[in-house]
């Protein structure tokens, strides 16, 4: 093995007292930090919006979040991160914009307002921020949107039959195939249509329900960057824009090249006549101006974590990590002795408390992916421990007669090399991580880089002490024991004479 030290002799030891004093600053301003400032958690771990949103031009951040804030949202709770690899892509990260239970059953409410926000950028025909397309949902969509407000508090009451709201969406899908080829262009024509079915008891208001599907729908022309193959394929057939010479199978080609083409210009198409594909006709072209819209961004990806998963990720993690921690204190305990095992556990704990700490002081959020770095650290740390106290064992089996102070001095010195390299190493990728790898990879990197560092240093400052006091600790009680019973046998003897 390379040694980038030759034979070090550096007493570790005689400094346990500085290094403790290091150790307790640490762990009591994290703790302080903690107190007074929380944690940062991402969403994750509090609930929110994760979304990946691709624009046809390098986004304005200034105007979207401008269009964010004409809506209610709350800007300086949102995250906008632009892609450092694709200008055109940003990331935005929003938690849960609103509370209590209401917002709990609304998941997804959040995402729905971001996507009209930025819709207000640019997006052809009307718009109604915060509302669902009528043209672009289905029955079960519609019957969603409905249980989400409640507007006959369904849980108090009873009805006969199929569910009420289900109920309502077909009577909304049976009245936009009435209108206009299966395209509601007025919202006005489901105010005055009769929502009430005959198989519904008593109890079955119907302003209300047309006052909370007012309240929650919009007409507005299907956005093609927001619909999947499928979807495009269902508004063809609803629709049926090319008449007598349209077919299932007809629309089936079209919606996938549409589908296709949009992917080849990276998930966003600007304007419907740019589509040029062997499957899609200029006569259809031509009449899906009617009915579609290209907008002006793309939602590539879009993650809704709840609440209450929130919640469940935030336990597991905990529950992963002391997991981890105990399974490697009774590993360590079988293959050296317990105390081994204590000392390395109480020394990664330190790398860990002191790691969040340091994010809480920095304001940096935790994410899943930092949680995978201090499960990353404990390992990284324990094999570090592990290797310093398999020599200080193999050094105690050759050298009975040397103090533990030397021996544990030189085992350090003897792995320092080792631990140097792989360390610094490590700690280049990692602080690479941090400068390079964008928003997403940060919190995994700079968990990582404060990681190896308290690792490194707990490891000798930390878990070698601690096991040092414990071997004293029980050498001065077995040195009592004996020196009480040579006493003993004294007081015997003397007692005899």
């Amino acid at each position: 093995m390379i040694e980038l030290f030759s034979e070090p002799k550096i007493n570790w030891i005689k400094a346990k007292k500085t290094f403790i004093g290091i150790t307790i600053f640490l762990l009591l301003a994290g703790a302080i930090s903690v107190q007074v400032r929380g944690f940062n958690l991402g969403v994750d771990f509090t609930g929110g919006t994760l979304m990946i949103v691709r624009f046809e031009q390098p986004p304005n951040l200034a105007d979207i979040r401008g269009a964010m804030g004409e809506v209610g949202i709350d800007t300086n709770k949102v995250t906008l991160q632009p892609d450092a690899n694709n200008p055109n892509e940003l990331l935005i990260r929003s938690p849960q914009l609103s509370e209590g239970t209401e917002a709990e059953r609304r998941v997804d409410e959040d995402k729905r307002t971001i996507i009209k926000a930025l819709q207000k950028l640019g997006s052809e025909g009307e718009v109604a921020v915060g509302k669902v397309n009528v043209n672009s949902i289905d029955a079960e969509g519609i019957e969603q949107e409905l249980r989400q407000v409640d507007p006959l508090q369904i849980n108090k009451q009873v009805f006969a039959g199929a569910h009420p709201y289900r109920l309502v969406g077909d009577q909304i899908i049976a009245l936009r195939d009435q209108q206009n080829n299966g395209f509601v262009s007025n919202i006005s024509a489901i105010q005055g249509a009769p929502l009430a079915a005959p198989n519904m008891q008593q109890g079955f208001d119907q302003d209300k329900v047309k006052r909370a599907l007012l309240d929650r729908f919009y007409v507005g022309k299907i956005d093609l960057n927001q619909s999947g193959d499928k979807a495009i394929e269902d508004a063809f057939n609803r629709i049926n824009p090319l008449g007598s010479s349209g077919s299932a199978e007809v629309y089936k080609k079209a919606a996938k090249a549409i589908v296709d083409y949009r992917q080849n210009r990276k998930g966003v198409v600007g304007a419907i006549e740019e589509i040029q594909h062997q499957d899609v006709s200029a006569e259809l072209l031509e009449k899906m101006k009617l009915y579609f819209t290209t907008g002006s961004f793309a939602v590539l990806s879009a993650d809704v974590v709840g609440p209450q998963v929130g919640e469940d990720l935030r336990n597991r993690a905990i529950y992963v990590t002391l997991a981890a921690l105990v399974g490697m204190l009774f590993y360590i305990a079988f293959r050296f002795e317990w105390i081994y095992g204590v000392a390395a556990v109480l020394a990664v704990f330190h790398d860990v408390m002191v790691t969040l700490g340091i994010f809480s002081m920095l304001g940096e959020e935790i994410s899943l992916t930092v949680i995978a770095a201090l499960l990353t650290l404990v390992g990284y740390s324990m094999n570090d421990t592990i290797v310093i106290f398999d020599r200080i064992r193999e050094n105690l089996r050759l050298r009975r007669r040397d103090p533990l102070v030397a021996i544990a001095n030189d085992s350090i010195n003897q792995t320092l090399s080792r631990t140097v390299i792989t360390s610094g190493l490590t700690f280049l990728s990692v602080v690479a991580i941090v400068l390079f790898g964008g928003d997403v990879l940060r919190g995994f990197g700079l968990a990582l880089t404060i990681g190896i560092i308290i690792g490194s240093y707990s490891t000798i400052a930390i878990a070698s002490p601690i096991m040092m006091w414990w071997q004293y600790w029980i050498s001065g009680r077995e040195k009592k024991k004996a020196a009480q019973a040579k006493a003993r046998a004294n007081q015997s003897t003397l007692a005899k004479v």
